[in-house]
């Protein structure tokens, strides 16, 4: 995938959607299919989203309003999104796919991703369903040509491999958390090796300050300031430049027009490998995300913090996220 087909990933920031207990309260005038159009007429071609995240008939009417006013074709666009873990039954894939597709208003996605290794049931308890089976549902997508490529998200090298060496059709992308914080270098060599895209999201991780527990860096340290400097850009456009020259598609999300605009502005400069390295440095494999809820599942694809029982059950309790 060459590098200007760029991606705008929309799941839900949590000041413009909220998603709580499967209820979905959207801002008015559609503002979420507003900054689908605004990235797509800003050069975006790649416009990320899931079923878990309740937006994709906004995701589909955006689309659709930038094919319309902008006179170009759905084949020059490329959607992703994602299959649920309450749809990992083979048979249960292809509705799951259509739903979406009937939200999308669209014939087909050019990527379907497993969002995560992890079978649940309808009613949230645990389900034994392999990834293998779920897979095997994929490739019926694919055959059908319901999907353009499939792929997974959220699977880690071991689960990789073993996918890989039991499937007919082998994934085509793996989309996974990665930034100077979560370098995933053995991860991201394993798929280099093996002709696998990977996808990073949340490519700024917790430096904006998103969390205040997390290690550093934040923007103001003087390595990143000092790059943003050198080149005369932002440190978010540094960071999605550092994952652009390690040839891996970032995955930015904002409904911002200004920030949408920013974070594309990335092509006109590139960091010397002396800096790539210099930014990896601050890897400490920290997550900005690893729900405890789901411990208990066998295919659970996450380092797990050193919790108790009793404390994994009462997050299971009180836990409202999906």
């Amino acid at each position: 995938m060459m590098e200007t087909q760029f991606l705008l990933s929309l799941w839900a920031p949590v000041s413009d959607i909220w998603l709580m207990q499967g209820v979905r309260i959207l801002p008015v005038n559609h503002s979420l299919a507003r900054a689908v159009q605004w990235a797509l007429e800003n050069g975006y071609r790649h416009i990320d989203t899931a079923s878990l995240y309740r937006v994709e008939d906004e995701v589909g009417l955006g689309v659709r309003n930038y094919v319309r006013d902008n006179q170009t074709g759905r084949r020059d666009l490329y959607v992703t999104t994602k299959l649920w873990n309450d749809a990992h039954e083979r048979d249960e894939v292809i509705p799951a796919l259509r739903h979406s597709l009937n939200d999308l208003q669209l014939d087909y996605v050019d990527l379907y991703l497993v969002h995560y290794p992890m079978a649940y049931k309808k009613d949230g308890s645990i389900s034994e369903t392999d990834y293998l089976e779920t897979w095997k549902g994929m490739e019926d997508a694919k055959e059908q040509n319901l999907a353009k490529s499939i792929g997974v998200s959220n699977f880690n090298l071991t689960q990789m491999q073993r996918l890989w060496d039991n499937s007919r059709i082998k994934p085509a992308v793996l989309q996974i958390e990665v930034n100077p914080t979560i370098t995933q270098d053995e991860l991201v060599d394993w798929c280099k090796e093996h002709g696998v895209v990977v996808m990073a999201y949340s490519p700024f991780g917790a430096i904006l300050g998103r969390k205040q527990d997390a290690p550093p860096p934040r923007t103001t340290h003087p390595t990143l300031q000092r790059i943003a400097t050198k080149y005369g850009k932002t440190v978010p456009q540094i960071l999605i430049r550092y994952l652009l020259d390690r040839n891996l598609i970032p995955i930015p999300r904002s409904t911002n027009k200004e920030r949408i605009i920013q974070n594309i502005d990335v092509f006109d400069f590139k960091l010397t490998p002396e800096e790539v390295t210099e930014m990896s440095a601050f890897n400490s494999n920290y997550r900005l995300r690893v729900p405890a809820k789901w411990y208990p599942h066998l295919h659970f694809p996450f380092e797990k913090k050193n919790l108790t029982q009793e404390q994994i059950y009462y997050i299971i309790e009180h836990s409202l996220e999906d």
